[in-house]
């Protein structure tokens, strides 16, 4: 081999190198896919949104039904400018999330807490924060009913009181993390659902705040970036936030 037939292959070599290296095709810029198992048999895939400087602390969040990762997109930019490093996830059956033992799209199942177990389980974090939309966020709720030792608090975009069977009603007085839940006043589906839960919510660690019009999950956002970063500044030095801040 002459040397510019070597150096020909070299170049090509170094092209090559970096694109394995470059940012996934699939990914918002910023991210990069991730993929893992659940305990039950799904492959979740996600866009992790890494902090490279002092970490304050590490957020997963879930989309609305029908929804996809990137529509956390501007929060997750957001949270990691602000030293965080977020997670979004396609739930189950959605999104790029569709290698599992059940039934993908409009028939995805609904219940996703494996799905957040093991996004919790591939960070290798404890006190996470959990920010769900719509179904995203009533499966939030039971996942933090359950497993309140993982994590710093939960903020809901839309939940409702019972969406196909996730019942944030009966979730509610078992929660003992701080709930900050946010929602339009004339939303047709979350409806009072937001009221009635944070009724249900024990201890004095939680509150509702309203916008005006109808918009749900996560079609309230990016207004609402900037007031979510400071909630999980203050959720991860043991804060309450203040309603509105």
């Amino acid at each position: 081999m002459n040397k510019y037939a070597f150096i020909v292959l070299a170049l090509v070599a170094l092209g090559c190198g970096n694109r394995v290296a470059a940012q996934e095709p699939n990914s918002p810029a910023g991210s990069i896919e991730v993929h893992f198992k659940t305990r039950d048999g799904w492959t979740i895939v996600g866009d992790r949104y890494a902090h490279k400087g002092s970490l304050k602390g590490t957020v997963v969040l879930l989309h609305q039904r029908g929804g996809k990762a990137s529509n956390w997109q501007s929060l997750c930019h957001a949270l990691q400018q602000a030293g965080f490093t977020a997670l979004a996830i396609d739930q189950r059956g959605a999104g790029r999330s569709i290698k599992g033992p059940g039934p993908i799209g409009a028939g995805a199942p609904w219940a996703t807490g494996p799905d957040i177990a093991a996004s919790i389980h591939y960070l290798h974090r404890t006190r996470v924060i959990l920010i769900g939309a719509s179904y995203g966020a009533n499966n939030a709720l039971i996942y933090a009913g359950r497993h309140a030792r993982q994590l710093a608090g939960v903020i809901l975009l839309s939940p409702g009181a019972n969406y196909n069977g996730l019942d944030a009603i009966a979730a509610a007085p078992l929660c003992r993390v701080p709930v900050l839940m946010y929602t339009s006043k004339d939303d047709p589906i979350a409806n009072t659902g937001p009221s009635r839960i944070n009724r249900l919510l024990p201890g004095k660690a939680h509150w509702v705040d309203s916008v005006v019009g109808t918009r749900h999950g996560t079609a309230l956002l990016p207004d609402l970036d900037a007031p979510i970063v400071k909630d999980c500044i203050s959720l991860m030095v043991g804060r309450m936030p203040v309603s509105g801040s």
